[in-house]
């Protein structure tokens, strides 16, 4: 994993010498190997929900996994090597 420890600000607001209201952080990780993370985690999600089927668990169990099932489809639709995550936080 490689994390980019600059903060980039709005251009526009570099270029007319203002101070932008919010940064954006990236973190570069590797798509095989985050694909790979996904299949192990989505396991043993479905390995939890067989554990607690039938209570309330498994309904908040079903619900990670479509959402995480969703994820990995984006993420192996994706080209190339590696994966660029993008956060803006507020300064």
């Amino acid at each position: 994993m490689n994390r980019i420890a600059r903060i980039f600000e709005n251009v526009e607001a570099l270029l007319e010498s203002r101070e932008s209201p919010r940064a954006v952080e990236v973190l570069v990780v590797q798509r095989p190997g985050f694909i790979q993370i996904l299949r192990r985690s989505l396991t043993e999600l479905h390995d939890h929900r067989r554990v607690v089927v039938g209570t309330p668990a498994e309904a908040e169990d079903l619900q990670q996994i479509k959402y995480w099932e969703e994820v990995l489809a984006w993420v192996k639709n994706q080209r190339g090597q590696d994966l660029i995550l993008t956060s803006r936080s507020m300064i």
